[in-house]
């Protein structure tokens, strides 16, 4: 499939960089994120933190999925416009695009770092709610 104009833009700007597909690797990242799903569905809803961090790495396996889709990966200081590129493209609403954008900055700003800052009950449901509505939306733009 040819790949959206926005991604070859990325790709200009060099936030990203064309690669070969790997056989396999969208189907195996789309299952990743329905695993971390799974879980995170199953956990106490009390535990925050855990069921928000399952969800925002499922919804980078989304993110991953659709990147080799189109046949391209970040580059180190590409990761971000990558996420929001994605977001994008699977159709997230202007709030749903802030939420995913803030936990990225969040995830990524502070785990390597510090602890994580606490998480509330409702951003882990958001968070969730996300992964679950998107793992079908990056399925059909991908076909698997």
């Amino acid at each position: 499939m040819p790949r959206p104009v926005e991604y070859d833009n990325l790709i200009k700007t060099k936030a990203l960089e064309a690669i070969a597909p790997t056989l396999g690797a969208v189907a195996g990242f789309l299952r990743n994120a329905a695993d971390y799903q799974a879980v995170a569905e199953v956990l106490d809803p009390a535990r925050h933190l855990q069921v928000f961090t399952l969800a925002y790495e499922g919804y980078f396996q989304l993110v991953q999925a659709v990147l080799e889709f189109y046949e391209v990966r970040p580059k180190d200081a590409g990761r971000n416009l990558a996420i929001q590129r994605v977001t994008a493209s699977l159709g997230a609403s202007p709030a749903e695009f802030a939420f995913i954008t803030k936990a990225h900055e969040r995830r990524n700003g502070t785990s390597y770092h510090s602890p994580f800052p606490p998480v509330s009950k409702a951003e882990a449901a958001t968070m969730l709610a996300i992964l679950a509505k998107f793992l079908p939306a990056a399925r059909a733009l991908t076909g698997n």
